[in-house]
């Protein structure tokens, strides 16, 4: 789809990441409210974790890019967009409601978020960030979700990593103006979509999943049906 676009104003998107060791499977153990299941994204070829998809995107010559991220991409991902962008800021998505790890690891109640812009865009409305920490839960799954998706009929997630629209809707109201095209290349279950209906931006989104494209047009369609949010604050 990337070839078939001529420009857009930004990039809002949150890329499978890369997992310990360099693979992109993920192990899911069907306890709870996870079904049971090993997803391996197809993101092997042409996209990978060699970041091809980033060069395809900033031929499209966005005024902002926001990436979200893991600390296993974090390096990889910077020095290839400081290539021909500047570091506006790396922002700490911080999960306070986030579970404990059953590995012997840091417990995982954070994620990055990288952006970067053109050398000749403005900072949009960057002062706005009060801190460069995003204190923002995830959405629950279970018989208590509300904002978090879930399968038919289930108190099971619909999709393993949705983010809260709380998290994207700041990066999209400041970094760009209304009526600007926002771009989500791996758009999930929508969440950037969301917030771009809500705040009156155009938005395109690729997503590779028939299953996650359908979850993520039905989410942005019933947004479309809602009032507009007025100036999300963090």
């Amino acid at each position: 789809v990337l070839p078939t676009l001529t420009g857009v104003d930004a990039v809002v998107t949150d890329p499978p990441y890369k997992m310990r060791g360099g693979g992109g499977t993920v192990p899911i153990r069907g306890h709870g409210v996870t079904e049971a299941k090993s997803e391996s994204f197809s993101v092997g070829e042409p996209w990978g974790y060699s970041l091809d998809w980033v060069e395809a995107v900033l031929r499209l010559e966005p005024k902002h890019f926001v990436v979200f991220c893991n600390s296993y991409m974090l390096g990889g991902l910077s020095y290839e967009l400081e290539r021909t962008m500047q570091m506006g800021a790396v922002f700490v998505w911080k999960k306070p409601n986030a579970p404990p790890n059953c590995r012997n690891t840091p417990k995982w109640d954070c994620e990055f978020v990288v952006w970067m812009k053109h050398p000749k865009a403005t900072n949009g409305r960057a002062k706005e960030f009060r801190s460069q920490v995003l204190e923002v839960p995830f959405p629950v799954a279970g018989c208590f979700a509300s904002e978090r998706v879930l399968k038919p009929g289930t108190v099971q997630a619909a999709h393993p990593t949705q983010k809260p629209v709380a998290v994207t809707h700041p990066f999209v109201e400041r970094f760009t103006d209304a009526g600007q095209t926002v771009l989500d290349p791996f758009m999930g279950s929508g969440t950037t979509g969301v917030a771009c209906v809500q705040t009156g931006r155009k938005f395109i989104g690729i997503e590779i999943s028939e299953d996650y494209f359908d979850i993520a047009c039905k989410r942005i369609r019933e947004a479309q049906m809602q009032p507009r949010l007025e100036a999300v604050h963090s």
